[in-house]
């Protein structure tokens, strides 16, 4: 049998049929197309030439589709929002309003309110004082066709959250179609405006050099440069990356503000869902991506709420971690008295593991800036005997106490031995930290017998 007969079997087997008395899948084909004309002794190409000739002469069946998937909702009946009119042209808008006294979660958003201005003072990092009256910030969060920024990417949906007139207000502003880009950017500049901070969640990093780019294209003023901007990503990291493994702001609402978002769509699925709404015109998936950004909008004053009281002088946490947290927060923001309070509190605490360490050497740093010799002696000992990289620097710091302030070389001598024993039985430690630290401590070893030698010379003498 040649191989285009085989393969026409293996394509279209022949059924169980009286009708048909040769299992030839060519036959079956033949009779399906042909009708009775099919069964013919005709050469296979030829056979195979009338059934091309068959087929192209068939009538075409119409595609039909579901008539439901054909009917395009509107944007209204969708969203009930409002087309607003500026002078650059045409763009959506929806409101949404809560009264103060409306829980997301765990936090009331009146609380915004109660928040002091120096609240994020202390987590500046060096830079100069930041103040936030969160009853006159503006809450920002972007919705965009793609993740990978550039000029190719646009914000078609803006939320935008601030107090006013007693309530808080989420608007949302929407672009239907790419034209409507240089009046969305308008109505945000006018908003941007009328307030003195700005808070985002990695707003730094992506949303806002995003929209500085499509200001520039749409050659337009903004007025970022001259806004606080509090990028709440940042403290929250350091507030609960120690607790919590990750920070992403669906994740802290439901760990911290007891949320759980239901039917939530994807971050990833979003811009096929404007782009289908472009093409198409049809609404009906949009809800989930304004409802999505709204919940953002919420949780990201909510959780300024909540890190603005973590960072209160009297809070007490309830997790050790926590007190960790702000230890080394504190630490980083060059407030020594805070992180040490933080700090001692963790180890009280029971704190364990790497944050124990962490805490048992801050603390141990801020007695010996403050002079405390015995106190800092007493930690780093209490440090040589974990098992980590940090014992070293705890056996260095003996090593320099007991030979520059209580001038016993003996006891000096002791921590270099101990340090090397330890950095030799450590394989595992990188090998460079290991090279380094060792000839750190053999040096160190040398000058501390010439001075222990001399030292009994004396005397002897």
């Amino acid at each position: 049998m040649s191989s285009t007969r085989k393969r026409l079997n293996r394509l279209f087997p022949a059924p169980k049929n009286d009708r048909l008395t040769d299992s030839d899948g060519l036959t079956n084909l033949e009779f399906q197309l042909l009708g009775e004309e099919g069964s013919s002794n005709l050469p296979v190409k030829k056979r195979l030439e009338r059934l091309v000739a068959a087929t192209k002469n068939r009538p075409r069946k119409p595609v039909t589709t579901d008539t439901s998937e054909q009917r395009a909702m509107p944007l209204d009946a969708i969203l009930g929002g409002v087309e607003v009119v500026n002078d650059h042209g045409a763009y959506y808008r929806v409101d949404k309003i809560f009264p103060l006294d409306h829980h997301h979660g765990r936090v009331a958003l009146e609380r915004l309110r109660m928040v002091p201005r120096h609240a994020f003072s202390g987590i500046s990092r060096g830079e100069r004082e930041i103040e936030v009256d969160l009853e006159r910030a503006l809450f920002l969060d972007t919705e965009t066709t793609g993740l990978a920024g550039g000029s190719g990417t646009y914000a078609f949906l803006i939320g935008l959250g601030f107090v006013e007139d007693g309530a808080f207000v989420v608007r949302q502003l929407f672009m239907r179609d790419y034209r409507e880009e240089s009046a969305l950017l308008l109505a945000l500049g006018e908003i941007l405006a009328r307030h003195e901070i700005l808070v985002s969640y990695n707003g730094k990093s992506f949303d806002i050099p995003l929209l500085e780019s499509r200001f520039i294209l749409a050659r337009q003023d903004h007025c970022f440069a001259d806004k606080t901007h509090f990028d709440l990503l940042h403290p929250a990291r350091s507030l609960w990356k120690a607790r919590f493994e990750n920070c992403r702001l669906s994740e802290l609402e439901y760990l911290l503000l007891g949320l759980e978002r239901e039917k939530d769509v994807p971050g990833h699925l979003i811009p096929d869902i404007y782009f289908r709404y472009v093409r198409t015109g049809d609404a009906s998936r949009l809800s989930y991506v304004f409802e999505h950004n709204c919940h953002d909008i919420l949780s990201l004053a909510a959780l300024t709420v909540a890190a603005s009281e973590m960072l209160d002088e009297d809070n007490v946490p309830d997790d050790p971690l926590d007190d960790f947290s702000l230890g080394r927060l504190f630490e980083r923001a060059a407030n020594p008295e805070r992180s040490a309070r933080h700090y001692a509190r963790a180890v009280e605490a029971g704190v364990a593991g790497p944050a124990r360490r962490r805490a048992l050497k801050g603390l141990a740093d801020h007695k010996k800036r403050a002079g405390k010799w015995a106190e800092a002696r007493r930690l780093w000992e209490e440090l040589t005997i974990e098992d980590s990289l940090d014992r070293i620097h705890a056996f260095r710091e003996l090593a320099m106490h007991f030979e520059h302030r209580e001038r016993d070389f003996r006891l000096a001598l002791d921590q270099c031995e101990s340090a090397l024993k330890a950095i030799e039985a450590s394989y595992d430690w990188p090998l460079a930290f290991r090279t380094r630290w060792r000839d750190d401590f053999e040096h160190r070893r040398q000058r501390l017998r010439r001075r222990s030698s001399a030292s009994r010379s004396s005397l002897d003498r």
